[in-house]
């Protein structure tokens, strides 16, 4: 398939997918390609990451309010918002179920339902020249896109209203500072930052990566005495696993592991 929106670029082990295109996307063609990509990057072995970033285009989504406010009058056109719905809540949820890291980055602008589209990553970077707007509300549309669930979890309830309400932007420490970001990047060594955590993030038995990842998603709604059986069992998983085999005797041996790809019981 060919990607209008999307450019991938799958290196050592990292899928690097860069937003292109100009203006803004159509956004049933947008979330056509990103199922398929993902799909891909998902059962693709030489993948053990992925990296969403703005290329030549900034995240930048949104609704078709000119189209929607002309319909509305005429009790027409929520098969549009609808639509856009089933969009944002497809995407959001394949990036939460992939078990593989997803990690967005920008150095650029993310705006309006583009918010929702960054916010969805397992982590979230960006350079202190990055900016951060969210949907305007006064047309009386919610920005949608799970951030009425992300948002409270990060900053708080009163800090996410007050962003939500007052549909203003944020730079890049401000957004820090609030939580909406969890790692702030000079934008002078931009490139040499990325390229140091892909690196170590890829170098990671993917097992525990994994495992790690699922957790964290489960946590907040399991008791302290549920979490402990989780690890534990998780650990055991780990334990059997031939990348984690791999992890100790590198350890011990002081050297980096050989992990080309992903690796289970099932493939001995």
């Amino acid at each position: 398939m060919e990607y209008r929106n999307f450019d991938c670029e799958i290196a050592e082990g990292c899928a690097t997918v860069r937003m292109i295109g100009p203006g803004a996307p159509n956004m049933g063609d947008l979330c056509d390609e990103f199922v398929d990509l993902m799909l891909r990057l998902q059962e693709d072995r030489a993948v053990r990451m992925i990296l969403f970033t703005d290329g030549d285009h900034a995240f930048e989504l949104h609704h078709n309010l000119d189209d929607l406010s002309e319909a509305h009058p005429n009790d027409r056109g929520f098969e549009i918002l609808a639509a856009d719905e089933e969009i944002s809540r497809r995407i959001v949820t394949m990036i939460g179920e992939t078990t593989k890291p997803v990690v967005a980055a920008t150095r650029g602008d993310i705006r309006y339902l583009g918010l929702g589209f960054f916010m969805a990553a397992d982590i979230r970077l960006a350079s202190d020249k990055a900016s951060f707007t969210i949907q305007d509300m006064s047309g009386g549309l919610l920005p949608g896109w799970g951030l009425l669930h992300v948002l409270p979890r990060l900053i708080g309830p009163g800090r996410s209203l007050e962003y939500l309400w007052s549909g203003r932007t944020v730079g890049a420490k401000e957004a820090y500072q609030m939580g909406l970001v969890d790692r702030l990047i000079d934008d002078e060594v931009w490139e040499e930052e990325i390229d140091r955590f892909t690196d170590r993030l890829r170098r990671l038995p993917q097992p525990a990566v994994q495992l790690t990842k699922l957790g964290i998603q489960q946590a907040a709604n399991l008791d302290l005495t549920t979490m402990l059986s989780v690890e534990w069992e998780s650990q055991q998983q780990c334990w059997t696993s031939l990348e984690t085999s791999e992890g100790l005797l590198a350890w011990q041996e002081g050297r980096d592991p050989q992990l080309e790809a992903s690796q289970s019981e099932e493939d001995e």
